[in-house]
């Protein structure tokens, strides 16, 4: 963190105002640092594998609706994927069925049956099943595959991602900071620096192999909908 600090106040021309009240003082600092960081890993900007998080959430009979957040200290960004296991765990030998994503108006213009999961919806922070899981589905689970939130970065700290990205969370933390100052054509300028290299990057990535939303991936709808 002290290092982002130093090179914050340094791209802002060191400022001479850095312990006034209404000047960059050490928590305004880190509060665009932070900004900065939350919005560079959040998953809408790049998605970004040290990030990636799976867990699994398991089934009680008659039970529609499961929170999914694994636990307090982890907060969710973004769902990659949801699949059943005909298991109580994760186990990879098992039957599995990668649940499709649906939204509000499918879910209320239909009944839903008992039975294996096929579909989902999110709702705030729920996971809505369709067929509602029974008696048969009981110590099975659902596997999500998701992107949490790294921790906000304090004394001492260090991000989760590799070294490459300290340049790209700088740049977003002058970013926000050169807009809450009134730079406003600095802060766009600034923009147009931040968004490029995210491209340069996204590009760099590629390398390590992501296979999802691959273009030969094939996905067949039900002819039949229940309604």
């Amino acid at each position: 963190m002290e290092g982002f600090r130093a090179e914050l106040l340094f791209d802002l021309k060191n400022r001479a105002d850095t312990t006034t009240a209404d000047g960059l003082s050490v928590p305004r600092q880190d509060m665009f640092i932070n900004a900065g960081y939350l919005h560079v890993t959040h998953p809408s900007v790049f998605r970004h594998r040290e990030l990636m998080h799976s867990y699994t959430i398991p089934l009680v009979n008659g039970t529609s609706s499961y929170a999914f957040t694994p636990n307090a200290t982890v907060v969710i960004t973004g769902i990659r994927y949801a699949s059943h296991v005909a298991a109580a765990t994760d186990l990879l030998t098992a039957r599995r069925v990668k649940l499709y994503p649906k939204d509000e108006q499918w879910f209320q213009e239909r009944s839903h049956s008992t039975g294996a999961p096929r579909d989902y919806m999110i709702r705030g922070d729920n996971l809505i099943l369709s067929p509602v899981p029974g008696a048969n589905e009981v110590v099975q689970v659902i596997v999500v595959g998701a992107w949490r939130e790294p921790a906000v970065l304090v004394a001492g700290a260090v991000t989760v991602l590799s070294a490459l990205w300290d340049e790209i969370v700088l740049l977003a933390a002058r970013w926000r900071a050169e807009l809450h100052l009134g730079y406003r054509d600095l802060a766009e300028a600034t923009k147009l620096d931040f968004v490029g290299l995210i491209n340069e990057y996204k590009d760099f990535e590629q390398l390590h192999g992501e296979d999802w939303d691959w273009v030969t991936e094939v996905r067949t709808e039900r002819t039949m909908e229940a309604v």
